[in-house]
């Protein structure tokens, strides 16, 4: 049985409870030597509900998820929906002025975090009296109520209280289920709002694409704030099967993810492509195959196809499907790879719109492209459109328009802002962007984002960021500053500078001082001159 067939299940929490109630001793979620049964996550899920509705978290309430990945942190997740609250998970590894601006922008009330985490972006007396902290893992420490303002949860306290527990949550669809947050031009993170119904349409097109089953053991590689992560949990839950978080810190030893893929004995692969570049190049060798595999999904970056051809080789029995798809539409386009041909400068091609999904073309004069070859940017339409961007009605509507292609009122769609092309058998093949945006180990990164960092520094007039191709990991990032008249700028404080508000795959490798900027005919700065600087720079 899978979630197709449960034609009660409209909200993604009773994806949970459906399947507690079918197999509740069969293992849940697995992380490093713990793991827990379906029976424990929604029982210790619902009494987080209980706890989180008795401190006033009301339907429609924002809840920050500032957790490491592990069990608690899917705890936290399914409690929050529980009790009809929106979580939003911020990244662990996010310098403490980011993690603050995200609570504070979103005007979040109550973080469920880890003491350690907490002591990391709120040092004593710097949390506000307005923010109630839940701390799930660690010991706290002595003072930590009084550091805190807020209340200590251990999660034993949580465990085994399920007859307590009120009832879930049981509103509409339509309802706020999550809010990811993106790379932003004007300098901030964009909160993507996600409605159940636009997760839930997602799930049921994943189950009615792949063959999956509740035998299966589905690797969580990606962190919770990664889109990435809404197929690895709600899809494993779904069926019933069995969800493996990945240690973060083994995504930099490409040789002990292997191995622990082995150990873990994985069925289901998703992450981006970067991650499966480095297990071929490094992970995969000697007559050691990875036996278990029967299917990898792969997205957010091209894939060599050098390393697709080795991955086969080692994962013989493996179906690869490469994705398509954006945070605020989720997955919506799917190419199975049967063949790969010998041409290395082959592209793989982003395949066909998943069930549930209408994906079309348009060129610059507004009509839609229907020929082999023309190009045009990728819209996407469906139940699995976000709601917009939060407390962003200007660029919701600019992103978020009506159906370019009916006059009369339309459904909305998604303007993604990615150019494409169909090839001879109507497989989309993606042929880059509109704008400033660019992929670093799958994650969007807005250029213009790094640059607002640097020159917002006392001591820099402008700032130039470019992003350098990279085979393993799609682009690198560099940049050129100009500094104010008569300053002398040290690069590696810019650096230190950047590491302070941006995520660290954002923040550039290295930063070159100049005193001017090349130009184009039309007196604007030369970026792809720039590029080709950097290209060459860290080449000799």
């Amino acid at each position: 049985m899978n979630l197709t067939e449960h034609i009660n299940v409209f909200l993604l929490h009773h994806i949970l409870s459906e399947t507690a109630d079918r197999t509740p001793d069969k293992t849940a979620v697995v992380a490093r030597d713990a793991e827990i049964t379906y029976a424990q996550l929604s029982g210790s899920s619902r009494a987080l509900a209980g706890i989180l509705s008795d401190r006033s978290v009301s339907p429609g309430d924002l809840v920050g998820l500032y957790l490491p990945k592990s069990i608690e942190s899917i705890i936290a997740l399914f409690g929050v929906l529980m009790c009809g609250g929106v979580y939003v998970p911020i990244d662990p590894n996010a310098p403490k002025a980011r993690v603050r601006a995200i609570i504070e922008y979103c005007g979040i009330r109550t973080l469920v975090t880890s003491s350690s985490l907490l002591s990391k972006s709120f040092p004593p007396g710097e949390v506000s009296k307005n923010l109630e902290c839940i701390v799930l893992t660690d010991p706290p420490s002595e003072n930590m109520n009084k550091e805190t303002g807020g209340s200590v949860i251990y999660l034993e306290q949580a465990i085994g209280k399920e007859t307590a527990a009120p009832d879930i949550w049981s509103g509409s669809d339509v309802s706020p289920a999550y809010i990811l947050h993106t790379s932003g031009s004007t300098g901030s993170p964009k909160g993507v709002v996600i409605s159940h119904l636009n997760a839930l349409t997602f799930v049921r097109s994943a189950l009615a694409s792949f063959d999956l089953n509740g035998s299966d053991r589905f690797a969580c590689h990606a962190p919770l704030h990664f889109d990435l992560t809404v197929f690895d949990v709600f899809v494993a839950v779904s069926l019933g099967a069995t969800l493996v978080l990945v240690p973060d810190n083994l995504s930099v030893f490409p040789l002990k993810l292997a191995e622990y893929i082995r150990k873990e004995r994985i069925t289901v692969w998703n992450s981006v492509s970067s991650v499966l570049s480095l297990i071929a190049d490094k992970g995969c060798h000697g007559n050691e195959r990875f036996d278990d595999m029967r299917l990898v999904i792969f997205s957010g970056e091209v894939l060599p196809v050098k390393y697709l051809r080795k991955l086969r080789e080692y994962m013989g029995n493996t179906v690869f499907c490469n994705i398509y798809g954006q945070t605020e539409a989720n997955s919506s386009t799917c190419y199975r790879v049967d063949i790969v041909p010998e041409d290395d400068s082959w592209i793989i091609p982003v395949g066909k719109p998943l069930p549930n999904f209408e994906v079309f073309l348009m060129d610059e004069d507004g009509r839609e492209v229907i020929d082999a070859g023309r190009e045009g940017e990728v819209f996407v339409k469906g139940a699995t459109v976000a709601l917009g961007y939060f407390r962003n009605p200007g660029l919701t509507r600019e992103k978020f328009p009506e159906d370019p292609r009916i006059t009369e009122p339309a459904p909305r769609v998604y303007r993604t802002g990615d150019m494409a092309m169909y090839d001879k058998y109507g497989d989309m093949i993606f042929t880059g962007r509109r704008d400033d945006m660019v992929k670093v180990r799958g994650h969007r990164v807005e250029l213009g984002e790094i640059e607002r960092c640097l020159s917002a520094h006392e001591d820099v007039q402008l700032a130039v960021a470019v992003a350098v191709p990279d085979e393993k990991f799609t682009n690198r990032i560099f940049s050129f500053v100009c500094p104010n008249d008569g300053v002398a700028l040290e690069p590696d404080a810019l650096v230190s500078s950047c590491s302070r508000s941006l995520p660290p795959y954002m923040v550039p490798e290295k930063i070159w001082v100049v005193e001017g900027f090349p130009l184009t005919p039309n007196d604007k700065i030369d970026r792809r001159n720039l590029t080709e600087i950097a290209m060459n720079r860290i080449t000799q």
